[in-house]
């Protein structure tokens, strides 16, 4: 999967499209080709012209390269129309200079300048680069297709996380206004406030306001729990400003509520771990787990929901992985900070 498609940005230029991995190579083969086709059709030493000819090509295409990185360095924003007349306009000025600079070397000295050879040259380049432009176009239509089909995914499934959260916090009310009615009024006010966070966010949102999300669920749990609920918290050298999917913490932890806790006749202890470390992010959570107890219908989706949307996210880069221990369960997620750094630029 593409890396554009992790980060789930869309509509992507053309100067991005060429300074990808993808594109730099199209640009490699495009050049050779022209050198080996023009070489064959020149009826000199094959090797020997194949080589300089090479050079050449490949010359007009790197430093053509350069100035496109140059102008993405300084101007962020430039539509695709402009990216197209300044790649033309820079493949032609390039393949001038490089041509008069030919016709200076000592491999053969030319007075006056031979100006057919610099308008062959410019015809056979802007073909190439007209053609090579009209396929980078095609891949930026399939990539943009593409991201718009990742993004419509992720939307239904952030769609599909709120309300089951929503639905096991409306539980959680339900049994409390039996059995604890003083407790159930002051959930409800924390969980207004919490589903004012849950359903403002976007698709993404800072590591601090996720922990605050969590903890805000941890404590409508609490009133209903008491002291059958033990939670550890543990948050070491992290940068709570970093921006993480929405929801990504918080499933994890009712997660380990449902199925771990509230089976439990005697509850148990929930140890929820952030940290940092290799340029990745860590989350661990790890709760009480019997395989012989009941526990509510729908074990798994939540655990579900969040592996694909950091398949979405992230590709191949994170992971979810799930463990059993000594009666505990473990969750231990890992997003790569580099990833994160990327999505803290793109848009909501």
């Amino acid at each position: 999967m593409t890396p554009w498609v992790h980060s789930t940005s869309i509509d992507r230029g053309l100067f991005k499209a060429m300074l990808s991995e993808r594109g730099i190579l199209a640009m490699i083969i495009a050049s050779q080709a022209v050198a080996f086709i023009y070489t064959l059709s020149s009826g000199k030493d094959f090797w020997l012209s194949l080589g300089l000819v090479s050079l050449f090509t490949h010359a007009n295409a790197f430093i053509t390269l350069a100035l496109i990185a140059f102008v993405v360095k300084y101007f962020k924003q430039l539509s695709f129309k402009t990216e197209l007349g300044i790649v033309l306009v820079f493949f032609q000025s390039v393949c001038i200079f490089t041509s008069l600079i030919v016709q200076y070397t000592t491999f053969s000295p030319v007075d006056p300048i031979d100006w057919q050879f610099v308008f062959n040259n410019n015809a056979i380049c802007g073909f190439v680069v007209i053609l090579l432009l009209h396929f980078m176009a095609i891949y930026i239509d399939n990539l943009n297709t593409i991201a718009h089909a990742a993004n419509a995914e992720l939307e239904a499934l952030q769609a599909r996380i709120r309300p089951h959260f929503l639905h096991n916090a409306l539980n959680t009310l339900a049994e409390l206004c039996h059995e604890n009615p003083n407790a159930a009024e002051e959930a409800a006010l924390t969980m207004a406030k919490l589903m004012q966070v849950a359903f403002s966010s976007g698709k993404k949102h800072s590591l601090s306001q996720e922990i605050s999300l969590t903890k805000g669920y941890l404590t409508i749990e609490k009133y209903r729990f008491e002291h059958r609920l033990n939670v550890e918290w543990s948050v070491q050298s992290v940068d709570l400003d970093v921006r993480v999917p929405a929801l990504i913490l918080q499933p994890l932890v009712e997660n380990a509520v449902v199925h771990g806790i509230e089976p439990a006749r005697l509850g148990g202890s929930i140890k929820i771990k952030v940290s940092c470390r290799n340029d990745k992010l860590l989350f661990s959570v790890d709760n009480p787990f019997n395989p012989e107890s009941k526990s509510r219908s729908g074990q798994g989706i939540a655990l579900e929901n969040i592996r694909r949307r950091l398949v979405i996210y992230y590709g191949e880069q994170a992971a979810l992985k799930t463990s059993q221990k000594s009666g505990r369960f473990f969750i231990n997620v890992v997003l790569p900070l580099g990833a994160l750094n990327e999505i803290s630029g793109s848009r909501r």
